[in-house]
């Protein structure tokens, strides 16, 4: 087998050890070139799941892929991930078009690229939180939408159709999403406003993460990401279907199955 040439193993890792603005997507991505420069190293097995694991401890597509490398050989997965990956957007833009004309204006949390997906299905108009610590937010800038300070949600929410938001994991009775994310639900709910989650499939996993990854802000440490209820999110729209009442367990299953017959047909 042939293996495509990039950057080498201990590069990719670093950068994404070192990452603070994008999410999982991005994460299950470059784990595809991550693996691929791993077997051009031939970086043990063991080390890249170890490693894998490190980059960010109990984030769902980390923990997921790096079950899988247990059962498949990494650069089969790498080309696998590649095609899921491609699969899972076409996927949340199709889902996302069943909401054109009900969500014209929305309010979103961190820079999400499914909520982005989310607001070109339906044609949306974005208002987008600062979303402090990291201030990822602001990147909306660049896409049209308007960046407001994190505390003037309330009013915000109050004048838009709903809250629209993307998830690190997808975990039995929660989402972990950018901190900030709890009180932006609670608020919607409390505004009488629908909360809708976009994300992919494979970010889906009934165990709970192991830790939470916590940032330094002024000499204080915090909790970067939040888990919010299922019980305050009203629609879930993922690659694999739009649900109201979400089981973890199929969704995490379909995206083994499928990622599984994807080894065997991307050789």
């Amino acid at each position: 087998m042939s293996v495509p040439r990039g950057r080498g193993y201990r590069a990719v890792l670093e950068e994404m050890i070192s990452d603070r603005v994008h999410g999982a997507s991005w994460y299950f991505l470059r784990l595809a070139e991550l693996l691929e420069a791993g077997v051009s190293e031939q970086v043990p097995i063991e080390t890249m799941i170890s490693d894998i694991r490190s980059i960010r401890p109990g984030m769902a597509p980390l923990e997921n892929v790096a079950e899988l490398l247990t059962q498949v050989k990494p650069l089969d997965l790498s080309r696998a991930i590649r095609v899921y990956w491609g699969r899972a957007e076409e996927g949340i833009r199709a889902n996302s078009r069943l909401f054109m004309n009900r969500v014209k204006s929305m309010v979103t949390i961190s820079y999400s690229s499914n909520a982005r997906l989310f607001a070109e299905a339906v044609g949306a108009r974005v208002v987008a939180l600062e979303s402090n610590p990291g201030g990822e937010g602001r990147m909306w800038g660049g896409h049209g939408g308007l960046v407001v300070p994190d505390l003037t949600m309330p009013y915000f929410i109050a004048n838009s159709d709903a809250v629209v938001m993307g998830g690190d994991g997808l975990y039995e009775g929660f989402i972990v999403n950018k901190v900030g994310s709890l009180p932006l639900a609670l608020t919607s709910r409390h505004l009488g406003k629908p909360v809708i989650v976009v994300l992919e499939s494979f970010k889906a996993r009934r165990s709970r993460p192991s830790q939470v990854y916590r940032v330094n802000v002024g000499g204080i440490e915090v909790p970067l990401f939040d888990e919010i209820p299922l019980s305050l999110v009203n629609v879930l729209i993922t690659d694999i279907g739009v649900f109201t009442r979400v089981d973890v367990a199929y969704i995490e299953g379909k995206f083994k199955e499928t990622i599984l017959k994807y080894t065997s047909t991307t050789q």
